[in-house]
């Protein structure tokens, strides 16, 4: 049986960590005494570890853990989820005699942090051209609304570029944001929001590896693990999603069944309805937590061959927006057409611009998407998207 105590000592033993705030830890690595010594974070830093070693770690597990069944809670109470000082783009869950964990590598924040600044980027720039086409009429000089419209399309493009070249460095040697459009927000993007969406995607992953607990998963007997196996099964045929559909091997099943119900603990479904504001956080931490690791790893596309662990994006993406897309269903629309089948909308945006600038790296002769087939898509995509939602306005 996992005990959170045991969990907490061997986390910090096998890591070679300090029993303390995890960003006081990297401080001190850093040497930034200017920092640790000031008055203004005294008391955060001398916060005590009790089921992470990072207070907004702390707070999300708490989170999860009011998100499953109550019969569940016993074992979810007992996992320690760490920061490690790890810098590869990676989370993990690991389990042997009364240590459950969940270690979330800081190379996987830092990829988050970087990936949220392209999706804000990204968005500015999609949220630009919408205005500007609008605003076109056919007295418009076309030239100088193409040029306009590629000047606006550098802003979202260039810093996925810059990713693109950087992640074989990445999966060498860690990830850090060294270039500057990498870090920079943009101006439509305040800091709240920002850590909120890394947040998110930080969220997602700790789901995952909590879910492969529950599962039974690990190395350890864990007799609910029917019971809970039994409940996803439930919801899964709910929504209309069968994983015996994908030609993937057991392991990859696994992995589809921990993003599953890391989605349901995430929006609440478990426990009640899920809320407009729980499903687009799951929305953005799956979607975008999801593409971090395909680009960075190299696993848009992965063979069911026993080796494998992990199923390719294309196909996990597909089970994620099915089940997410089956959530969605019951959320009023708003008055402006503001709708989770929306957000997914930009969101399938951002990860289209990011597989086809990884295709053009890769594919010899593949022609990229230019500004003008963007901005055409993405009409093309928001007729659809409204034509969706006037379904489920007049659905009984």
């Amino acid at each position: 049986m996992i005990k959170l105590e045991q969990s907490r000592k061997t986390f910090h033993e096998v890591r070679n960590l300090p029993l303390q705030n995890f960003w006081k830890t990297v401080f001190q690595v850093q040497g930034r005494p200017e920092v640790l010594g000031n008055p203004r974070f005294r008391e955060y830093f001398s916060w005590i570890p009790n089921r992470s070693n990072c207070p907004e770690l702390e707070e999300i597990m708490g989170g999860l853990t009011e998100s499953i069944p109550g019969e569940w809670k016993a074992r979810g109470r007992n996992i320690f989820a760490g920061r490690s000082l790890r810098t590869q783009a990676n989370a993990e869950a690991w389990q042997s005699g009364e240590v459950g964990v969940i270690e979330l590598y800081y190379g996987f924040t830092s990829a988050s942090m970087i990936y949220m600044v392209l999706y804000s980027k990204y968005f500015e720039m999609i949220s630009t051209l919408g205005s500007v086409m609008m605003d076109y009429t056919e007295d418009d000089d076309e030239e100088i609304v193409m040029m306009l419209l590629e000047e606006i399309g550098n802003g979202g493009f260039e810093p996925i570029l810059i990713a693109n070249e950087e992640r074989k460095r990445w999966q060498a040697e860690g990830v850090f944001p060294a270039h500057q459009l990498l870090r920079e927000l943009p101006d439509s993007r305040d800091e709240e929001s920002y850590h909120q969406g890394v947040r998110s995607i930080e969220e997602f992953a700790l789901a995952h590896e909590y879910a492969h607990h529950l599962l039974g998963h690990t190395n350890d007997e864990y007799p609910r693990s029917r019971y809970i196996n039994g409940r996803l099964d439930r919801e899964l045929a709910e929504l209309g999603i069968d994983l015996t559909a994908y030609d993937i091997n057991s392991i990859q099943v696994d992995e589809l069944r921990a993003d599953a119900l890391a989605l349901l603990i995430m929006s609440g479904k478990l426990v009640s309805a899920p809320t407009r504001s729980s499903v687009y956080r799951t929305m953005s931490g799956a979607i975008i937590g999801l593409t971090v690791l395909a680009h960075i790893h190299d696993a848009w596309m992965v063979s069911s061959q026993p080796n494998e662990t992990h199923p390719d994006f294309l196909t996990r993406y597909d089970v994620v927006t099915k089940l997410l897309r089956g959530m969605s269903k019951d959320i009023p629309v708003g008055p402006h057409e503001d709708h989770p089948l929306d957000f997914m909308s930009h969101l399938s945006g951002f990860v289209t611009l990011i597989i086809d600038r990884w295709l053009a790296s890769e594919v010899a002769g593949h022609k990229e998407i230019n500004v003008l087939g963007l901005t055409s898509w993405l009409f093309e995509r928001r007729a659809e998207v409204i034509e969706e939602l006037e379904d489920l306005r007049t659905s009984p």
